[in-house]
């Protein structure tokens, strides 16, 4: 009976509502530039599993309060491994979104069973998977176009000899999540190279003391990420949960970005609740190189041009870090030390918006994190200090309430000389320095059904950065009311930069209604309106029709969209999440004056094969269409 309640659950309303909550990230995370979209790969890979988490790892989320986590334990113990998301829904204190949120960090896969490391069992029960991706794209320019010897040996930068086809592949060999280790091969349109980006990467899981071991590329997350995370984070979105940033270690990288990872080998290990990592890399970048050493880092990953290429892998780059943690009853102290540096001093040019940084060896710092659960709050922060001594802190609270309520206190002190080539952009700016900043936030379930959250978020900037000479201020004031896929959201900003003052408001309508058990159609309309102090009101104005189908069997399921927009300029830029194939988003930027539709659709032929193929078209002055085929064999 519970088998057949949760696939009849499952068919009638969970396809039809998952992916909402993905789509509202997805489009907060690209308007802040806080997420790197080849990341997301990685972070659903990575996901821990439901059935086999502890409950000092559910506590230590962000997201769950202490009753929803002991509802979780209780129904595990009682009723077995999760089969489904649907089951997520009925377990006291749960809500769809609930479950939509957990299936972003979690997956539902089975107690791995205890099997032995040989390589027999490895030939007969692991699970390996291969990717295959190819988009290309119309109009192509100039660039694509036909070219004589002569006129390229006179101007070998005006061409791209390579295809103008996206290639991408990547095997993944997965033993019970003990061992995995994978190959990635990517190469962009326009590069001659069959393999222009090549990474691979091997990870071994709970032997022994060895808590984790990682080679090849990687990355390295510890902390709240003022001193090390090389990968992207949460922490710019509207949830109250979301500006906790759960601590990763050490993982394998699986990412297409070129830029993103550690090079070498780590390794965590554990002797009760004592966990010591450390980790050594090195590795090639692409830079800008003069006499006096390197001006800038390039991460376009582009190589498709003699004036491209000879920036590949120009600059050599070592890192070394150590962390340290203790895991108490509900509470967890960590340490980290990181060193690192390049084969050649850097020499770019100093102006008002970078003086404070430091140039000069030694570069790195130290760091001590601190996050506790008591109760119904959740307390984290984390103090840096870079090798020249300049600070960096970030410290916040969460309370869970009753039904679901959320509230979040975020505190930011960012000295603007604190430099970290590794850490992350936990502020405002690129970088986490120059900023004094608070945020709170704040969900409440209101009117039964409909939960309202709001985010308000004041910042001060003490010294002159990008675009602005002078020290500056701004606020960003977020309200957004939602049921199930009806949606309501207003958001007010201010900004200061050499030109003044800009306000900038947004509006946006959205809903969408089930026609058949699997058909459903999705209506949205969004408007903007960004005026400079001193001159014109500008406008922006989107809206989008959209049919989505899924079977009941899931073999077939895909969306058709036709989207309408009309904005005065890129100031009133409107954001739009967009389906795509697996592991994949499209979030374009509308802006000017025209039509965009795109189809994308999935079919599985049989259990181990997956097929996708999305193409999407802008019509302004003329079409712009892009292509996408993906193909996964799983064996």
């Amino acid at each position: 009976m519970r088998k057949f309640c949760c696939v009849l659950f499952c068919s009638t309303v969970w396809g039809l509502t998952f992916g909402q909550t993905p789509e509202l990230l997805m489009e907060e995370l690209a308007q802040s530039g806080k997420f790197n979209k080849d990341d997301w790969e990685e972070i659903l890979e990575s996901r821990l599993s439901l059935n086999e988490a502890t409950q000092k790892e559910l506590q230590m989320t962000g997201f769950l309060s202490m009753y929803q986590v002991q509802s979780l334990l209780d129904y595990r113990k009682r009723y077995g491994d999760f089969l489904t998301w649907a089951e997520i829904p009925i377990i006291p204190g749960f809500t769809e979104k609930d479950a939509k949120w957990l299936a972003l960090f979690f997956t539902l896969e089975p107690k791995p069973r205890s099997m032995p490391l040989d390589l027999r069992s490895f030939i007969l029960h692991g699970k390996r998977s291969l990717m295959l991706q190819t988009r290309t794209f119309f109009p192509r320019g100039g660039y694509y176009a036909p070219v004589t010897e002569q006129e390229y040996l006179e101007r070998p930068n005006s061409r791209y000899l390579g295809l103008p086809w996206y290639r991408y592949a990547r095997y993944n060999y997965n033993y019970y999540g003990k061992l995995q280790w994978g190959v990635t091969l990517e190469s962009d349109p326009g590069e001659r190279s069959l393999a222009d980006y090549v990474s691979c990467h091997l990870s071994l899981k709970n032997k022994g003391f060895l808590k984790s071991l990682v080679a090849g590329d990687f990355r390295a997350r510890f902390g709240q990420g003022l001193l090390l995370w090389n990968g992207s984070h949460f922490g710019a979105s509207w949830s109250p949960s979301s500006l906790f940033n759960k601590e990763m270690g050490l993982t394998a990288y699986t990412s297409r970005d070129e830029n993103r990872s550690f090079r070498g080998a780590g390794a965590t290990f554990s002797v009760k609740n004592f966990d010591i990592s450390v980790f050594g890399s090195y590795r090639r970048l692409d830079a800008r190189i003069i006499e006096e050493g390197f001006t800038s880092l390039v991460e376009t990953g582009y190589h498709r041009t003699p004036l491209e290429t000879e920036k590949k892998n120009t600059l050599g780059a070592w890192a070394a870090g150590v962390n340290a943690s203790y895991k108490g009853d509900g509470w967890k102290l960590g340490a980290t030390a990181l060193g690192y540096g390049y084969s050649k001093p850097d020499a770019g040019n100093i102006t008002y918006y970078n003086r404070f940084k430091n140039r000069n060896l030694p570069f790195g710092g130290m760091s001590v994190d601190y996050s506790a659960r008591c109760g119904n709050w959740l307390v984290f922060s984390e103090m840096a200090m870079d090798a020249g001594l300049s600070p960096a802190f970030l410290g916040g609270v969460i309370r869970y309430g009753s039904e679901g309520a959320r509230d979040a206190l975020v505190l930011r002190l960012f000295s603007p000389s604190f430099t970290s080539a590794y850490g992350t952009d936990a502020g405002r700016n690129s970088t986490s320095s120059n900023e004094i900043s608070v945020q709170f936030s704040s969900s409440r379930n209101v009117l039964k059904k409909w939960t309202l959250t709001g985010n308000a978020w004041f910042y001060y900037f003490p010294v002159s950065r990008y675009l602005c000479h002078d020290k500056s201020y701004g606020w960003d004031y977020r309200i957004r009311l939602q049921r199930e896929n009806h949606l309501f959201s207003l958001r007010q900003q201010r900004s200061i930069s050499d030109k003044g003052i800009t306000d900038k408001q947004s509006l946006r309508l959205q809903t969408a209604v089930p026609l058949t058990e699997s058909l459903s159609l999705g209506l949205r309309a969004d408007g903007v309106n960004s005026v400079l102090h001193g001159t014109e009101n500008e406008w922006g104005t989107a809206a989008y029709i959209q049919l989505a189908y899924r079977d009941k069997k899931e073999r077939f399921n895909g969306s058709l969209r036709v989207s309408f927009f009309y904005t005065d300029s890129w100031n009133t830029r409107i954001y739009v999440y967009e389906s795509d194939v697996l592991y994949g988003f499209s979030i374009p930027a509308l802006h000017g004056k025209g039509i965009r539709s795109y189809l994308n659709v999935r079919y599985t032929p049989f259990p181990f094969l997956d097929l996708w193929f999305r193409m999407s078209c802008t019509f302004k002055n003329e079409p712009d269409m892009d292509t996408k085929i993906q193909v996964r064999v799983r064996f």
